[in-house]
């Protein structure tokens, strides 16, 4: 999976990283928009990158629509 994220702000009340994400996965192109509890703020770009590529691979594990 080939992806960047495109914008990502962190809310410290609530703990949330909120993220979107662009990239390539099997030659499909993706965008998405979601947001991940955090234990606390990963004030690096690179600590950004990280949570979102656990959180991609959890949401690519589910099934899609199609079965796949």
């Amino acid at each position: 999976m080939d992806f960047r994220v495109t914008a990502s702000r962190y809310d410290p009340v609530f703990r949330r990283l909120h993220y979107t994400a662009s990239g390539n996965r099997e030659g499909v192109r993706f965008t998405v928009s979601s947001f991940v509890r955090c234990a606390k703020d990963p004030k690096t770009t690179e600590n950004i990158h990280l949570v979102a590529l656990l959180a991609l691979t959890e949401i690519f594990k589910r099934p899609g629509a199609s079965g796949r």
